[in-house]
């Protein structure tokens, strides 16, 4: 395996996403920072008091979606990298903390749905880079622009030709993936590390290696 598991980027969105919508009892609603996951993959919601949804959850549990939408930290045509859909049942607990029991979970990336099991979700374990991603992204482009043209260089040439601009879209522990833009159409492209990341602080020098090894390339994309 070269890349996370579906179950992974699932716990990882869920670890790193600062907000989610819950649509149950005919009505969406939309959270700021008021979820948490514990290592047992339990995702637990807090629900505001005074709204209408936690009158319905005093009355009993609620059948409910879950959803996150994950957009990339950094600007680009299309910054929607993923869609994730939670479906189970919302139950209140202790005063606005409320549990969500998951019965199923589906991932849309690149137009491709996969399908999650509960045990599935539950085995996986989020990407050691989910929370820094977005972080180490932004510095990316922000101090290190030229590298990533530097990076364009390890992507096939023939995937190369009508490509106007290059970003990177991705970070996790296997690897770096670019959005290559052409005129009317986008390209994704995973550069793989020669090994995953371990820790945090591996990051930079995996990162380091695939520079080294696009400097021996003399392709370039400006």
């Amino acid at each position: 395996m070269n890349e996370p598991s579906p179950a992974e980027r699932l716990r990882s969105l869920l670890c790193s996403a600062s907000s989610l919508d819950i649509v149950a009892a005919g009505r969406r609603v939309s959270l700021l920072d008021g979820h948490a996951v514990d290592a047992d993959g339990r995702l637990t919601i807090e629900v505001p008091a005074d709204s209408a949804l936690a009158l319905e959850l005093a009355e009993g549990p609620l059948p409910a979606i879950v959803e996150i939408t994950d957009v990339s930290p950094v600007a680009m045509r299309n910054r929607i990298r993923a869609r994730a859909t939670f479906a189970g049942g919302l139950r209140s607990t202790t005063g606005t903390t409320t549990h969500f029991d998951l019965a199923a979970a589906d991932l849309t990336e690149r137009g491709v749905t996969t399908h999650v099991s509960p045990a599935e979700f539950v085995a996986a374990a989020p990407d050691l880079l989910a929370t820094r991603e977005a972080a180490l992204l932004c510095h990316l482009v922000d101090a290190h622009a030229d590298l990533v043209s530097w990076l364009s260089r390890l992507v096939p040439v023939e995937r190369l030709h009508g490509v106007t601009r290059v970003h990177p879209l991705h970070l996790d522990r296997f690897g770096i993936v670019l959005r290559l833009e052409f005129p009317s159409r986008d390209r994704d492209v995973r550069l793989p590390f020669g090994q995953p990341v371990r820790t945090v602080e591996d990051a930079p020098s995996r990162m380091l290696e695939l520079l080294a090894r696009a400097r021996t390339c003399r392709r370039r994309v400006a």
